[in-house]
């Protein structure tokens, strides 16, 4: 057989090889890729409902501590027109993390719920512990979310920087994926969202 044939045959196999190789390597990817941003997908939900329970808190608080989170409130998504599925990761961490750091403020403000709901007197430890159970629950969700994603992150992430993925994963368009981490709340001196929804990235 001659030489030049041979030498295309080879060329030929090798091309066909490579060829099943990086479409095996881009499914592989889409579908991590995908895992990722339907479990982000998740924490987006969990995060709209937490927004809207400590929006409906801000209704039924009386005196300062309801005119405050109104007013944080009043600088997010529903003023700016920018949604929370538009924030990026760590945006959307932080906002976790302040909508957690309103309601803390909303339950331990001595008397703000005194007449929560226009109850007497003597119902507002009954509402501050409905109120702690709501929290309670809606942060229960947010963790698994959060568990979700990272796991789901961490896995893409992995698959994309292993060898030799990470020498055709950047050329496919496969970008890696950032954590959800939550900042460290007595780090935070105040609780303030202004900017959070007006800009920035998406």
């Amino acid at each position: 057989m001659n030489t030049p044939l041979i030498v295309t045959l080879v060329v030929a196999a090798v091309v066909v090889v490579l060829a099943v190789w990086a479409v095996s390597v881009y499914n592989a990817l889409v579908r991590r890729r995908n895992d990722s941003n339907e479990a982000l997908s998740g924490i987006d939900v969990a995060l709209e409902t937490r927004y809207d329970q400590v929006s409906q808190q801000a209704k039924v608080v009386e005196g300062a501590v309801g005119q405050e989170v109104r007013t944080i409130l009043d600088a997010t998504a529903l003023r700016t027109g920018r949604s929370i599925r538009d924030l990026s990761v760590p945006e959307k961490a932080e906002l976790d993390q302040t909508l957690g750091d309103v309601q803390r403020r909303i339950i331990s403000s001595p008397g703000s719920l005194a007449s929560f709901e226009a109850y007497p007197e003597m119902r507002s430890l009954a509402n501050v512990e409905t109120l702690q159970r709501t929290v309670n629950e809606t942060e229960e969700r947010l963790q698994a979310a959060r568990r979700a994603y990272n796991a789901a992150a961490t896995e893409y992430n992995t698959a994309r920087g292993q060898f030799p993925t990470v020498l055709i994963a950047g050329l496919l368009g496969f970008q890696p994926h950032t954590l959800f981490t939550l900042t460290d709340p007595v780090k935070r001196g105040q609780t303030d969202l202004d900017g959070f929804l007006s800009g920035g990235q998406a």
